[in-house]
């Protein structure tokens, strides 16, 4: 054999082995992939924000196709207001590993279940969001997104969104987003508005830690009493060093609206300073525990040691500029306020003597008419020779200047004292595991969890995470003295020095009547010396958790009188188990025993007085005891340490609505709240000792 033979042939086995080695790599990937999916469908929900259902995956040597079903969880929901969204996937995947990418994807979800129903009503069925893109060699995600026209019409209301696109792109810790749609418009009951070019930017460095750009502008706003261009509204989240940054500011070329315009308006506003770490921490247990509202002792500890750090730390917020022509005139202003770092870590807050504030605002040109020009002159505002004003102000060290005066700033020290008083209170609280000694004492324990605890009388095995108050393992006798109908009268010395209560019983009275009287200072400061009380050591929590579970079964087969039972017998075993104590309360509700319920739901202020899901179940049990005042007294608390109060107000919406044939009243209680905080319709709550 010639040496060129030779060559040729070695030749061609090099190709063969290249040829061989692609080939076995793009079958690998293909199946990786098909092992990724899989892996990510059997990942827990509370880990991934999403149940994966029905895989179909079919597999070829360079390609694959499959579907699946995937359902968006709210791991804070309580379970009512309909199914969770839901979409069905379809997509395609190319293998063959190319320089580009070893993995393309082509796919497309459409809604199912009550959603589907829902858009279908609305847009018709051939509502579908498609793409494609790859998988990078690093395994970060990038595709292109296009969504088709959308168009209502329905009882004279119009509405139409042109064809959108945009991309998507995710990696280990970043993320980017755009959509950009070039038209909506809607029309009825004689009203018309469009928005031209609406583009939405969000370009994240670490979408854990929040760092990164965001963006939305609409670049025309037409309406039938006037139009505008050019608005804007964007974030930008930066890291220095250990400490974290975050801007937002608000922008509008031009503006005309009855005869009145702006141009160049610009409001930023900015928090400078803040630690890293406190956030972070923050951050994760705001995500881990729904808001906050359900945290273990442990976690509450870790919360208010991080909120210390960041407050001693220092850090600043406001409004550095302000500026904008507004008619023939225009303004310029800037609002900041510091807030020092602490000498000591471990030391009380002082906010006097941390706060330190200074903004002012100039006025030119023919931007307020003569009252309102004499008016603030009077007010100390200086007139320069062309026509400006100019106000100010400066605080620190307990002196307040304005407009260069100097005036006295007790009533501004005096308000701080007190918001110190009930910060450090808050911080400085004991940890929930008291010794064993302080445990004794109590005859009852109490936490509860989350959500507004009367959701799960709907549906309590569907959504355990609400729930209301505790109670120990009952002798024969109640474990905890009745609540007696309590005086809503003014206490002698309100505020932070009415706190001065030593057990739960007290402490609700005292509670109870600072509601009737508006009085949230007092409200917190009687929590915080709640926090003081002592509290029960935990027990076996393995037991308490299937008992828990048991209980929960029973309320889902209608036996609340069982359930009762078994979480009577699971605080026993663990008298800290929170959710376990709110399922108590709740399961006493709904078994027609609101007294005993009263009684338990009491006892559980004692381990923590801020849950709305203690209060809310607390309310309706003494509702439906005849005691009226009380409970609307007891639901105002509830609002007010309630961790979404949009989602409150529509729960006592439906609530007011359904108990009114049943339970009148509950649906009393619920209206006449639902007044008394959304529209300031205040009762008169008069209830004699009895």
């Amino acid at each position: 054999m010639s040496k060129d033979n030779k060559k040729i042939l070695v030749a061609a086995g090099g190709i063969g082995i290249v040829m061989a080695g692609w080939l076995g790599a793009s079958a690998y990937v293909g199946s990786v992939a098909e092992r990724e999916i899989r892996a990510f469908a059997a990942k827990p929900s509370s880990e991934t924000g999403v149940r994966v259902r029905n895989i179909q995956h079919s597999s070829g040597l360079f390609s694959a196709t499959g579907s699946f079903g995937m359902e968006l969880v709210d791991q804070c929901s309580s379970g009512e207001g309909g199914q969770s969204p839901a979409l069905e996937v379809e997509y395609s995947l190319a293998n063959l590993v190319l320089p580009s990418a070893p993995l393309r994807v082509t796919w497309s979800a459409k809604p199912t279940g009550e959603l589907a129903a829902a858009l279908a009503e609305l847009f018709g069925p051939s509502l579908k969001l498609q793409g494609n893109g790859d998988v990078s060699y690093g395994g970060d995600f990038r595709s292109a997104m296009s969504l088709p026209e959308l168009a209502l019409d329905q009882g004279g209301q119009k509405l139409t969104i042109a064809p959108s696109s945009g991309s998507l792109a995710v990696g280990k810790t970043a993320l980017a987003v755009n959509w950009g749609i070039d038209k909506l418009l809607t029309r009825g009951n004689g009203e018309a508005v469009e928005l031209g070019k609406i583009a939405l930017d969000v370009d994240l460095k670490n979408r854990y830690l929040g760092t990164g750009s965001s963006s939305l502008s609409i670049e025309r706003i037409a309406t039938s009493h006037g139009s505008a261009e050019g608005f804007r509204h964007a974030t930008l989240v930066t890291e220095d060093g250990e400490r974290l940054n975050a801007q937002v500011t608000e922008s509008l070329r031009a503006a005309s609206f009855g005869g009145e315009t702006v141009k160049d308006l610009t409001l930023e506003m900015a928090i400078r300073d803040l630690d890293k770490r406190s956030i972070e921490t923050i951050s994760r247990l705001f995500g881990d525990t729904c808001g906050l509202q359900n945290m273990t002792a442990d976690e509450d500890e870790t919360f208010r040691k991080a909120l210390r750090t960041l407050m001693t730390q220092g850090f600043s917020f406001g409004i550095p500029k302000l500026a904008g022509t507004v008619g023939q005139g225009s303004l310029d202003g800037k609002l900041m306020v510091e807030a020092r770092k602490s000498m000591s870590a471990s030391a009380p807050i002082s906010l006097a003597n941390m706060l330190k504030a200074s903004g002012e605002m100039v006025l030119k040109g023919k931007v307020l008419d003569a009252g309102k020009l004499q008016t603030m002159q009077a007010m100390g505002f200086t007139q320069g020779p062309d026509g400006s004003l100019k106000g100010s102000f400066e605080y620190a060290e307990g002196v307040l200047r304005t407009n260069g005066r100097i005036f006295d700033g007790s009533a501004v020290q005096a308000s701080l004292g007190g918001a110190d008083q009930v910060l450090n209170a808050f911080l400085d609280k004991p940890k929930l595991a008291a010794n064993a000694a302080q445990a004794e004492s109590l005859q009852a324990p109490a936490p509860i969890i989350a959500d507004e605890a009367p959701e799960v009388a709907e549906a309590p095995a569907a959504a355990p995470a609400v729930a209301p108050a505790p109670v120990a393992a009952p002798p024969a006798q109640p474990a905890v003295l009745p609540v007696p109908p309590v005086s809503l009268a003014p206490p002698a010395q309100p505020g932070v020095a009415a706190a001065s209560c030593g057990s739960a019983r007290q402490c609700l009275l005292q509670t109870l009547g600072a509601a009737a009287r508006e009085d949230t200072a007092t409200v917190f400061a009687v929590a915080a010396r709640i926090e003081e009380l002592g509290k029960p050591a935990p027990g076996n929590r393995a037991v308490s958790r299937k008992l828990n579970t048991e209980g929960l079964d029973a309320l889902k087969a209608e036996d609340p009188a069982r359930a009762a039972e078994l979480f009577r017998k699971g605080l026993a075993e663990n008298p800290r188990d929170v959710e376990l104590a709110g399922n108590l309360g709740y399961a006493l509700v709904k078994a027609g025993k609101p007294q005993d319920a009263a009684e338990v739901l009491t006892a559980a202020l004692q381990l923590d007085p801020r849950r709305s899901s203690t209060w809310t179940p607390l309310a309706e049990a003494l509702a439906l005891s005849g005691r009226k005042d009380e409970s609307q007294a007891a639901l105002w608390v509830a609002y007010q340490w309630s961790g979404n109060r949009e989602k409150s107000l529509a729960f006592y919406t439906d609530r007011a609505e359904k108990e009114r044939a049943t339970r009148p009243a509950l649906a009393d209680m619920y209206g006449t709240v639902l007044a008394w905080v959304a529209e300031g319709r205040k009762p008169r709550l008069t209830v004699s000792a009895g």
